[in-house]
């Protein structure tokens, strides 16, 4: 059973995640052959001023 984590530094909309969520599905079916079915996949939205890379905040 594949649990796909996507970490994001600020938001997408419901359009784009269903979109992403499909992809990675049909990706891991493909090459992975595990069922879509038992793939799940989970957004995390981080505000970018809890994100930082380099040091630095994004926001």
């Amino acid at each position: 059973m594949p649990y796909i984590n996507v970490k994001l530094a600020g938001s997408i909309n419901k359009e784009q995640k269903a979109e992403i969520a499909k992809e990675i599905t049909d990706t891991m079916s493909r090459i992975a052959n595990k069922p879509a079915s038992y793939t799940y996949v989970v957004f995390d939205e981080v505000a970018t001023e809890d994100w930082a890379i380099g040091g630095n905040l994004l926001g």
